[in-house]
């Protein structure tokens, strides 16, 4: 039997990892052939609106925020045009966040603090999963399915919050680094070559 001594640091080493795990979301680290095969829809786009809202599910109103994307390149997956946009722009509604009154002053609560924030006008090449029953999707692996395009032309790249970390693992040698931004040439290139498989 433990004696008092050593179940008193084994009960202070879970509660020290239980309150660190309460703030830290795990992922599973995907390559890019994980974030194609989970995904529902995978297009570069851009930004074109942003709203907020709700969406009511189990009795209670849930915050989301709606994103409208001109598809500029669909790679996956079926693109139903919105009403107002015409056939080129497709909507995806995400968990959002809530306002709260906290001491006088409104501060943000997330209600999923890594879902990624998309912004008005930014590009981006998204892995997103297919729409919930209540319509809500996210990217694949949350910040590594949501990868931003900076720069213009050849020397455009892309990268995601993970910094593309383990995104060339396993597959064919050359095809992507492991890590790093990537020319967008290239992730477009390695997407068809993957989806082709």
């Amino acid at each position: 039997m433990p004696s008092l001594r050593s179940r008193t640091a084994l009960l202070l080493v879970a509660a020290f990892g239980l309150a660190s795990g309460a703030r830290a979301t795990t992922l599973t680290q995907m390559s890019l052939r994980d974030l194609a095969r989970n995904a529902g829809r995978i297009f570069r786009g851009t930004v074109v609106a942003v709203d907020t809202g709700t969406v009511e599910a189990g009795g209670g109103a849930l915050p989301i925020v709606t994103y409208r994307l001109s598809v500029d390149e669909a790679f996956k997956g079926g693109f139903p045009p919105v009403k107002s946009g015409g056939p080129d722009v497709v909507e995806i509604r995400m968990i959002g966040t809530k306002e709260a009154a906290a001491s006088g002053t409104a501060r943000r609560l997330p209600v999923l603090r890594d879902v990624p924030r998309l912004v008005k006008g930014q590009d981006y090449v998204l892995f997103t999963t297919e729409p919930s029953r209540i319509g809500l999707s996210t990217t694949v692996g949350l910040g590594q399915g949501a990868f931003v395009l900076v720069g213009g032309g050849k020397e455009q790249v892309a990268v995601n919050a993970f910094n593309n970390t383990g995104l060339g693992r396993g597959l064919r040698a050359g095809l992507l680094p492991r890590g790093g931004p990537v020319p967008y040439g290239q992730l477009a290139q390695a997407i068809r070559a993957v989806l082709a498989e």
